[in-house]
């Protein structure tokens, strides 16, 4: 198993699968647990760690990429450089390369190639905007979202063009199929050099074909160099031929001829997209310049086929020394004899097409001119403007330059493809010659179409999907242990709720896939308050029940027992019982001994008070049976207490006896006793034919119980 896996960078980033090998370094999936975002990071092997040439190479790279910041080009949110481990932190992007995608489709349709190139131009404008150069574009380097986002990664080998000196080692890096001739001849590349593998990149994908083929990277290289790429129209006829021209004009081998930034070629494309059938005449030079021999053939030294480059396939290994046939067999008539240096045979091709533009010139500038001298004739002498091309331009920059000039009409659309306030239509097209002050009417753009995140807190990931998907935004469930959502449903999104973010924007929905732990401790309680442990039992994702506790041995308020003892394991929401002190002293209870005398009959009530207050009467249905003896009166308070009796028969009563009771210890002594009181209020005993005869089993028998001892027993 991979030693990096399972680790937790900085305490943050915990890696958990290996997903790409490269030649420096080797990309991990992760999840960012401060953000609960998945990422990617690339770690550096350990056996580069210690190069410093390496390390140099490796820094640079975080460098180049930590200053860009755009939709087409992965993001980098963190990057860690110890003795130990040298990583950076990357977007994890869910989507397959478009090498992939064109592995998959074989040709791709020129309108899908056009929208994924566009996007690519637009990453490396900004870029070379910072003055960084890709030097790396290839389809392995382009990844491709399900909603047709292009994304560009892996400046790995990226330099700021201003630097000083040339490429690393002064060696080539970079795919072969796809590398400028500049580049394979090891001179110091610029901003064009991206744009050539672009060039590739869209011929690829309009033919299904690389321009350049062989069996070995260095003939490939000698080709780019030397040679001029089959029309793409000869593969596929139904490519459009502007379309063809840019291709040809991205590819000149001489970077001055070619395209000077990506915002040039993305204004041609534009151009092309307005106006299928235009012109551009850059094939036609092409041509004539790949029958010219500008220069001799020149042997590189680039870097080495070793264990440190990602793509073997890709990288030349060449012998300085070597002749150019150690590499490759050209036809016999492809040398020179006397040098052996490759030079194409004698073409009359070139003068014929060379008589045929000039003619061709000739006769569009006598056009002209005979339409401006018309025009003058007619004393007309109103200024005019030539009519440029606005797309790609903010609406705001094209008003200050011609805003004088020109009328513009606005109208304003949402579109995906172009930002917020930039033109991407225009009425008239460019070239034309028109009067100042005359009217154009230019589309702008009012960015992609937006929809608002939802609170879907705590829906099922199904409603929540169907939400997002009215919306028209793709949903993506990513599963996260939770301690207080229910398994299956939404914890959070990202992008959060109520952000605003385009029309078919991926939304992460974080779905719980419950507690990572279902058992728990129960926590210590004994001497908390009441509210710390209802807090600290919520907190262990317990339940509290209450329970109050007479005791003046603990503070009111106070917890003086709990029912499951402290480190016990025990499920979530276990419901624990505490005992919570109510600060009074406990209740108990002491008899008392009434003495009742001899001659006392028929039925009394006993009236028990506690300090005065009635608490408790005690029934007694015929005295005659304990005359003589005593009964036993249980009373129950706390502490010490007065206790007094009261002898009751119909409406009188008589007190009987007052006492201090020490309900703590459970015992009594007497302050004063009345014996005579069950018979000071006895009135005159009735007697019927029916009492006389009354048994002794048929009496009323007494509740109370006689007894001879005097303590509370």
């Amino acid at each position: 198993m991979d030693a990096n896996i399972g680790k937790k960078l900085d305490g943050r980033y915990e890696i958990t699968e290996l997903i790409g090998i490269g030649g420096m370094a080797d990309v991990y999936k992760a999840v960012d647990i401060m953000e609960d975002r998945t990422v990617a990071v690339k770690i550096l092997k350990n056996e580069f760690s210690e190069n410093e040439e390496f390390l140099r190479r490796f820094r640079n790279e975080s460098k180049a990429i930590a200053v860009l910041s755009h939709p087409n080009i992965v993001k980098i949110y963190d990057v860690g450089f110890s003795d130990e481990i040298q990583y950076i932190v990357m977007e994890y992007i869910d989507g397959i390369t478009l090498k992939e995608f064109i592995e998959q489709q074989g040709v791709l349709r020129w309108r899908d190639a056009v929208h994924f190139i566009t996007q690519v131009l637009r990453a490396l404008q900004h870029a070379h905007d910072r003055g960084i150069v890709h030097r790396d574009i290839k389809p392995q380097n382009i990844m491709l979202f399900s909603d047709g986002t292009i994304k560009v990664m892996d400046f790995g080998i990226a330099r700021f063009s201003r630097s000083d000196g040339k490429t690393l080692s002064d060696k080539t890096i970079g795919s072969v199929h796809y590398i400028s001739p500049e580049q394979a001849r090891g001179d110091i590349t610029d901003e064009k050099s991206d744009i050539y593998s672009v060039g590739v990149m869209l011929y690829e994908m309009l033919t299904g074909k690389k321009p350049f083929d062989a069996e070995n990277p260095v003939a490939v290289a000698l080709m780019h160099m030397q040679e001029v790429a089959k029309n793409p129209r000869e593969i596929i006829s139904t490519i459009p031929e502007p379309l063809e021209e840019i291709v040809y004009h991205a590819m000149e081998r001489n970077p001055s001829r070619r395209y000077q930034s990506a915002s040039e070629m993305i204004k041609d494309i534009e151009a092309f997209k307005h106006n299928p059938d235009i012109i551009f005449g850059y094939k036609n030079m092409n041509e004539v310049d790949a029958h010219k021999s500008s220069e001799s053939t020149i042997f590189f030294n680039p870097v080495k086929n070793d264990e440190n480059n990602s793509d073997d396939s890709d990288i030349i290994d060449v012998d300085p020394n070597a002749p150019a046939e150690t590499y490759n067999n050209y036809p016999d008539d492809y040398y020179d004899e006397e040098d052996e240096e490759p030079v194409r045979k004698r073409s009359y091709v070139v003068p014929i097409l060379s008589a045929v533009t000039v003619a061709v010139v000739i006769i569009a500038a006598v056009v002209i001119l005979f339409m401006v001298i018309k025009s003058d004739a007619f004393g007309s002498n109103t200024n005019k403007v030539e009519i440029p091309n606005f797309v790609g331009q903010s609406i705001v920059d094209a008003k200050n330059e011609y805003g004088e000039k020109l009328i513009f009409i606005i109208e304003s659309e949402f579109n995906d493809e172009y930002a917020k306030d930039i033109i991407y239509e225009q009425d008239i097209p460019q070239g034309t010659i028109k009067k100042e002050g005359s009217e154009i009417k230019v589309t702008v753009s009012k960015g992609p179409k937006t929809s608002v995140i939802p609170d879907l807190k705590n829906q099922t990931y199904e409603a929540a999907k169907s939400m997002l998907e009215s919306l028209n935004l793709v949903p993506m469930q990513s599963l996260l242990h939770d301690d207080d959502i229910v398994e299956g449903r939404v914890i959070k999104t990202n992008p959060e709720t109520n952000e605003e973010v385009p029309q078919g924007s991926s939304i992460t929905v974080f779905v719980s896939s419950g507690p990572l732990e279902t058992k728990v401790k129960v926590p210590s309680l004994v001497g908390r308050t009441e509210d710390d442990a209802k807090a600290l039992l919520e907190e262990n994702k317990l339940k509290c029940e209450v329970e109050k506790v007479d005791t003046d041995e603990v503070d009111k308020g106070k917890v003086v027992s709990q029912s499951i003892s402290k480190g016990t394991s025990v499920e979530r929401d276990t419901v624990i019982t505490i005992g919570v002190s109510t600060g009074k002293a406990a209740s108990k209870t002491v008899n008392i001994d009434v003495s009742v005398p001899v001659g006392a009959w028929g039925s009394y009530k006993l009236l028990i008070y506690v300090n005065g207050n009635l608490e408790n009467t005690q029934s007694l249905g015929d005295a005659e049976t304990v005359a003589g003896g005593s009964i036993r009166v249980p009373v129950t308070g706390q502490g010490e207490q007065t206790v007094s009796i009261k002898v009751q028969r119909d409406n009188d009563s008589e007190m009987y006896g007052s006492y201090n009771v020490n309900f703590a210890e459970g015992t009594y002594s007497a302050t004063s006793t009345n014996s005579s009181a069950f018979t000071s209020i006895t009135p005159e005993k009735e007697t019927t034919s029916s009492e006389t005869d009354t048994t002794d089993s048929e009496s009323e028998t007494t509740s109370w119980s006689q007894t001879t001892t005097n303590n509370a027993g």
